[in-house]
């Protein structure tokens, strides 16, 4: 692969984590033997059959295989694959349907407190109700109004496999996948069958039942209990031709790539030995699918590759827009060798077809633009001939509605009732919009609402600042001008909300330790409008793993009035962090988490009729189909997003007095509306526009301080889209004295490589996803003659040859393999051998000769 990020499609490896973190910042914790659940009927599944019961006989679909990179028919004929995964049916994710808290954060913790609770078979009547009303015959049909050809299952392996009796079928063991099977096929859907969870769990995440197991590589009952699962699948469907392919291990990233192709070829030869017929997946490693080598050469037949990109989300490309992220990914980048193209010619050399299982390109993109995204999505890797997959068609919440774009494909309508007084009233987090600097109001991820208190009388609540990062992460979060005025009267019930001390504050330790700095104020991390001093929250150097935590206040509200929230935030450089605010009435204690139950189900308190009804909302609630994929997706016409015009050529820049006059050469291009004018401070490119719908080929920036130093690109402007940036153009960039430590993203100068959110110590961000001959740059300036050296701060997940240092271009004054740290961010500082310099100004590069390494810092030192 070209670069690392295709290789883990973005960050999508945080896929499950992160999502599950995106409403609750919360990490659930089970270590539970298993789950169960399973069969039952409701008025729109069938009746329980019997487990030896014959699979339904297929109209219309036949057994696909595979043909060089194809999906094909029986008959050869090539068949493009379009659907979406039915998440949280058969395995549950609580972020999905808005619920879980109070230590009930995933399917087992469920179980296991309805057990408790109310018994087993208890347990197992309200785990049916929920499978028989999260999934009935009105989403089919809405899959196929969607025009969706297949449908990828995710299963835990305790629909199947008796929980208490290991190895033996539930006496309901097929009941939904038999059904899937039924009404997947009166629509001319085909189904994926995907083992979501296997026993003992392949990841820590919560996607695979419990959290925090993993237990799948070190156990080998759970090993052989999975091989026998499989045996059962196989033996069941090995003639059912609406069953496209078996994915033996959904994200099987728990362990090393090794391991993972170790145990994925043994559930492949498993299910040979019994099916020679159906399609036979391949997991990627966080992406990569190199470790598998070529599948061909190894003897194995009607295989598939499958990913899990999600480019732009959970950390990814802070700043930048949902346009620009999946213009880059699916248009392959400036260099048009990146993005889809690097897979593609990785599968086209291996000539193995490819499953995207996973994505969501119309997050936060709003609906009619994320319709139009989504659409050139299946689009694009339709063209590639790529089966693909969306996560998710559907996402409930208490509050309810798609917003500007939500996971969900389908969401339940508004709650006009939702309560918006009480609970999460704003948050932001890094899987959402890393690097976000907003009002409350903006709020990436929950906006400030208007708080409307019930009653009459006065009445106290309890405003919470909550903010934290998972293990290994750090936060570095800013806060300021934060405001609750009563809109009548335009009184402030906030006390010290613009701090400058701890007044009015008390301190909230959850877990582990935040740095709490009531009055921050350096230069660069203030929000945008804030003034003076800001509360900043950071991780202490002496604490390791989660942290979470904040500050709080009391405060009186009037019965019957409304009033205002505001406040502004940022994250400078923060890495799997969250910031959260919450209006409580009750008040926080130390060392429990604040948990929004604002709308949910308690199911540690809740009487068993509650949760009944609960789960039985799930088929009757109204929906709210996402309108921008309800248009685009079966529109006949292509939204002609990503038809890009040229980019701007010629640039020029002439400095002048507090002030940049740049030119450029005119499109000819008749579609050109405009141009659009980008500054960055560094060439490592974190540009914000400065000026859209230039009418003109000239812009002068009349906002630039005379001897800083600014990078600025421009870019077309069509009706519905935007080119490329332009090539870089700069003010005279300013050299740094040394000895110093040089940031990585401060490069002058680059090629080939990317930025992502660091977790190091500091946070901010770290350069990597070099391949041989990228490099970057460093202008240095030398006070005295002298000799060097150099600590480099590195990291790699698997080693690398490392790079050479050059200086003013002559032959290189160091070298440096990179040894395996333990991970893309487990840091280790090596150092370089001794070299001279003369007095005066120098160009630094690092050049790449090996590959899949980062950097975070290089350190000067005058020997």
């Amino acid at each position: 692969m070209a670069k690392r990020w295709f290789m883990e499609g973005g960050a999508a490896w945080l896929g499950r984590d992160a999502r599950g973190a995106l409403l609750s910042g919360l990490v659930g914790a089970a270590l539970l033997a298993g789950c169960g659940g399973g069969g039952g009927s409701g008025s729109n599944v069938p009746p329980d059959p019997s487990p030896n019961t014959p699979p339904v006989a297929s109209e219309g679909l036949t057994l696909l295989k595979t043909n060089g990179t194809q999906w094909v028919n029986a008959s050869g004929k090539q068949v493009l694959l379009k659907g979406t995964n039915l998440g949280n049916w058969l395995v549950q994710e609580f972020w999905m349907m808005g619920q879980g808290g109070n230590g009930v954060t995933d399917q087992c913790t469920l179980e296991a407190k309805l057990t408790e609770r109310f018994g087993y078979d208890e347990k197992e009547r309200l785990i049916k109700l929920f499978r028989d009303s999260w999934i009935t015959t009105r989403d089919w049909d809405q899959l196929q109004a969607f025009g969706f050809n297949i449908v990828r299952l995710p299963i835990l392996w305790s629909v199947i496999e008796d929980e208490k009796k290991p190895k033996t079928l539930r006496a309901d063991a097929w009941k939904y996948l038999d059904w899937s099977i039924a009404e997947a096929k009166k629509r001319g859907i085909y189904v994926i069958l995907d083992l979501h969870g296997a026993a003992g769990g392949q990841t820590p995440n919560d996607h695979t039942g419990c959290a925090g197991q993993n237990k799948y590589w070190t156990d080998a009952e759970a090993q052989e209990r999975t091989r026998w699962l499989w045996q059962q699948i196989a033996t069941k469907y090995k003639d059912e031709p609406v069953v496209a392919a078996y994915d033996p291990l959904n994200e099987p990233w728990g362990s090393a790539a090794e391991a993972m192709v170790a145990r994925v070829e043994d559930l492949y030869r498993t299910i040979r030995a019994i099916d020679d017929k159906h399609i036979v997946l391949l997991p990627s490693h966080y992406g990569s699918i190199d470790a598998y080598g070529s599948p061909t050469a190894k003897g194995f037949t009607n295989v598939a590759f499958e990913i899990h990109p999600y480019p732009g989300l959970f950390g990814d490309r802070p700043g930048d827009s949902p346009y620009m992220i999946h213009r880059d990914w699916l248009r392959c980048g400036q260099s048009g060798t990146g993005g889809v193209c690097a897979y593609n010619k990785q599968v086209s050399d291996l000539k193995v077809p490819l499953l995207v299982g996973e994505f969501q390109p119309w997050q936060g993109a709003g609906l009619d633009l994320g319709g139009q995204i989504g659409r050139a999505t299946y689009d694009t890797y339709a063209s590639y001939g790529w089966a693909s997959t969306s996560w998710a068609y559907k996402l409930v919440s208490p509050a309810g509605g798609s917003g500007k774009g939500s996971w969900g494909m389908v969401t339940n309508a508004v709650n006009a009732n939702f309560d918006t007084g009480v609970g999460m009233v704003a948050k932001a987090s890094t899987w959402d919009c890393a690097g976000w600097d907003a009002s409350f109001a903006n709020a990436c991820a929950v906006k400030a609402p208007t708080i409307k208190v019930g009653g009459t009388g006065s009445k106290t609540y309890y405003f919470v600042i909550k903010s934290g990062a998972s293990g290994g992460s750090n936060p570095d979060v800013t806060f300021d001008k934060i405001s609750i005025t009563n809109t009548a009267s335009n009184a402030e019930v906030i006390a010290n909300g613009s701090f400058g001390s701890s007044t009015g504050w008390t301190a909230l330790t959850i877990s582990g330790k935040l740095n709490l700095d009531f009055a921050y104020s350096a230069a660069g991390k203030s929000p945008n409008g804030g003034e003076g001093a800001v509360l900043r929250v950071t991780r202490p150097e002496d604490i390791t793993g989660e942290i979470n935590g904040g500050v709080y206040q009391a405060i009186t509200l009037q019965g019957g009035q409304t009033y205002a929230l505001n406040g502004v935030f940022k994250d400078n450089g923060s890495a799997n962090t969250w910031a959260e605010m919450y209006l409580l009435d009750k008040e926080p204690v130390q060392g429990k988490d604040v948990i929004d139950m604002n709308g949910k189900v308690d199911f540690t308190v809740a009487p068993i009729t509650e949760i009944e009804t609960l789960f039985k909302s799930y088929a009757t609630q109204a929906y709210e189909v996402h309108p921008g994929l309800a248009q685009w997706l079966v529109s006949a016409t292509a939204p002609e997003v990503f038809q890009l015009p040229a980019r701007p050529a010629n640039l020029k820049l002439a400095e002048g007095n507090n002030s940049n006059a740049l030119s450029w050469d005119a499109s000819t291009d008749a579609k050109v509306t405009g141009y659009s004018v980008y500054r960055a401070t560094g060439a490592s490119g974190n540009y914000s526009k400065l000026a859209d719908k230039v009418t003109t080929n000239k812009y002068t920036d009349s906002t630039a301080v005379s001897g800083s130093t600014y990078f600025y690109v421009v870019t077309s402007l069509t009706a519905a889209d935007e080119s490329y940036y332009s090539e870089a153009a700069s003010t005279t960039i300013q050299s740094v004295p040394v000895p110093a430590i040089l940031q990585a993203e401060a490069f002058t100068a680059m090629s080939g490589v990317q930025l992502e959110s660091c977790s190091d110590t500091g946070g901010g961000q770290d350069v990597g996803y070099f391949d041989p001959d990228d490099y970057i740059e460093f202008k240095i300036n030398v006070a005295a003659a002298g000799n060097f050296t150099i600590d480099y701060r590195l990291a790699t997940a698997n080693g690398s040859t490392g790079f050479e240092v050059w200086l003013d271009g002559a032959k290189a004054v160091d070298a440096m393999a990179v040894p395996n740290t333990g991970g893309w961010q487990i840091w280790v500082t090596q150092t370089s051998t001794p070299f001279a310099m003369s007095a005066g100004n120098h160009t630094l590069r690092l050049k790449s000769i090996g590959k899949e390494w980062n950097l975070n810092w290089l350190k000067v030192n005058a020997q």
